[in-house]
Parts: structure tokens; C-alpha cells; sequence
């Protein structure tokens, strides 16, 4: 793969442990930088979502802003094929973990209003995709999930499916009244790259479509403001938001957009937030009997009892992400 890119002395390949295993990486080094190698996960190499995703990096990396350059081999092609398997390359960024903190928060929440804005322009050719909002196959899975389990789990399930339902028909009674961009689709600090009080870096847009850029947001705000420790039990997790944080990436994302979010927008916010968070975790279950290594038994109590929080401390994140709220740098 990589003869077939004009990189100079190659000096060193080292696997690169990220992500899905299903996409396995190497880090590369060479006399003209550092470069990450990727193949791509075969149920996202479809040839049409690819190519819009390299033109969407194309003209971020044209407009400056932060993302992983994507090189092009000496055919000119940014995606190389090899059989059936498809491989990327891009230029390494350097960069650390999201660190919880408001500032980075807000740093987070300007990227995001770039990007909107930058993305805007190619919304005619972006995919429709499909977001969490309104997934038919959850429904069904739930209820499989709901048969098959008991005692607290079960009782967690029912909750989701309930708190989902009522999150579903709120949304969709203004869903084709709420503004459209091109999103990135998966906003979660595993994606990004922090520097000094800004993001130095965007990842991963296998997910990118056309869709109320409220999607974003909510999903942004319900993984940006929740620090969970993988070292310790979701019992001993946070059920509540962050409200600093919360504010903090309203702060950033309000400061940097052409448009600011609409009270229709800001009223879609925890209902948006409950859909990310019940589909995520029902369809993690679903594929893969757990959550992030955790049994049903540790996570689920957990993940229904944050919902229910959302549900009912709505108004506080509301005011929390009205247009006029602010937090301290």
C-alpha cells in the first residue's frame, strides 16, 4: 500500500492500537513526516460515501480547518484498493485527550460550528444517511431485548423504550423544521484532538450526512459533559451532565456559528439527547451482548437512570444552551 504513495524513506511502521479492530491502522514514519495508514471496515468502504467524505475533508483542509489531510497516491487517488479491501492515508496530527475541562469544552463546541458552517456549501451532494433519530429497527430490538432479560434489566429496557418513545414523537413533530448542514455524525472525544485551548485536529467521518445540525449538538453535549472512567464500575458513574461543560460547549459553538441555535432547535435538545443515547446502547447490546466490555447487568441500571435524568432536568440544560447563556474561560 504504501509504494503506491509518494512518501520519501519510510523509517519506521508500527501498528496503531485505535478504534474498531475491523479498521485496523499503522503509524508511519518517514523522512517527509508522520502518516496513518487505515483499512477501511468493509460495511463503510461503499465507494459514493467515501468519496464525499474525501471531498468534505478536501475542502476542510482547503478552508484551514482542522483536519487529517487525506493523501493522494501517484494514480491521484485518495482511496486505494487492494481486492476487496480499501485503504485511506492521512497526515498525522498531534494531539491530546479532551480533558473534561470548560475550556476544551467550548473549544469543542467552536469546531463543531466551523464545520457546520464550512459543510453547508455541499449539502446537495452529501448521503441522506441514517442518524439515531427515528430508527425503525430499534423499536423491534428493544422489545426483543426487553423479552429476553429480567429483573433490573428488563425494568432498565422498559424505561428506555418508554422515555424513547415519548423522546421520537416530540422530534418528529418539528424534525422538517429544524435547520440542515452537512454533520459529522459521531461528535465524541474519542474523535478529537485537543491542542492549547482549541481542537487540533478532526477524525473519523464515516458518518457524515445531511441532517438537522441539532443531531450534532445533542450528541456533542450528552458526550462531551459525562466523563466516565473505565477503571471503575457504572455504578460509581455520574447519572447527571456536567451543566459547566454543557454551557461551555454551547459557549463555543454559539461564538462561531453564522447562525445562532433557535429556541426550536434548543427545545429538540434532551429528547435528541435521549434518542443518541437509548439507540447507542440498545444496539450495542444487540450486536454485541454488551456495552464497552460491560454486561448488561452493570451497564443498563445505569444507562436508564441518565435518561431519566435528562428527561427530567430538561429545563436546566435548555437554559444551559439558550443562545444567551455563557460560561467564564
Amino acid at each position: 500500500m504504501l509504494s503506491q504513495f509518494e512518501l520519501g524513506e519510510i523509517e519506521s511502521v508500527r501498528t496503531f492500537l485505535a478504534g474498531s479492530s475491523r479498521a485496523p491502522k499503522a503509524r508511519v514514519e518517514t523522512d517527509t513526516g508522520m502518516f496513518l495508514l487505515k483499512r477501511l471496515a468493509p460495511n463503510r468502504a461503499e465507494e459514493k460515501s467515501l468519496r464525499f467524505q474525501h471531498q468534505l475533508i478536501q475542502h476542510l483542509t482547503k478552508s484551514g480547518f482542522p483536519v487529517a489531510e487525506v493523501m493522494r497516491s501517484k494514480e491521484n487517488c485518495s482511496i486505494v484498493a487492494n481486492g476487496e479491501d480499501r485503504y485511506e492515508l492521512v497526515r498525522w496530527i498531534e494531539g491530546h485527550r479532551y480533558a473534561y475541562v470548560p475550556r476544551e469544552a467550548k473549544a469543542a463546541g467552536a469546531a463543531m460550528a466551523g464545520m457546520h458552517d464550512l459543510a453547508s456549501s455541499l449539502i446537495d451532494e452529501a448521503p441522506s444517511g441514517r442518524g439515531f433519530h427515528n430508527r425503525r429497527d430499534v423499536a423491534k430490538v428493544l422489545m426483543d431485548l426487553i423479552s429476553e432479560s429480567s429483573g433490573q434489566v428488563r425494568a432498565g429496557f422498559e424505561l428506555m423504550g418508554s422515555l424513547l418513545r415519548a423522546a421520537r414523537r416530540r422530534v418528529r413533530e418539528n424534525w422538517d423544521l429544524l435547520p440542515v448542514t452537512v454533520v459529522h455524525g459521531d461528535w465524541h472525544p474519542g474523535n478529537l484532538l485537543m491542542g492549547v485551548d482549541r481542537v487540533s485536529g478532526v477524525i473519523d467521518f464515516e458518518s457524515v450526512r445531511a441532517e438537522p445540525r441539532v443531531t450534532d449538538f445533542a450528541n456533542g453535549i450528552l458526550q462531551f459533559s459525562l466523563e466516565r472512567h473505565a477503571d471503575s464500575p457504572p455504578v460509581d458513574w455520574p447519572v447527571a451532565c456536567d451543566l459547566e461543560l454543557v454551557a461551555g460547549m454551547n459557549t463555543g459553538y454559539q461564538l462561531l456559528a453564522r447562525d445562532p441555535m433557535s429556541s426550536l432547535e434548543v427545545e429538540t435538545v434532551p429528547d435528541l439527547m435521549i434518542e443518541a443515547m437509548a439507540v447507542e446502547s440498545t444496539i450495542a447490546i444487540h450486536r454485541k451482548g454488551r456495552i464497552r466490555r460491560m454486561e448488561p447487568e452493570l451497564v443498563i441500571p445505569w444507562v436508564a437512570e441518565r435518561l431519566e435524568w435528562i428527561d427530567q432536568a430538561r429545563d436546566s440544560l435548555m437554559q444551559a444552551i439558550s443562545p444567551r447563556a455563557s460560561v467564564e474561560d
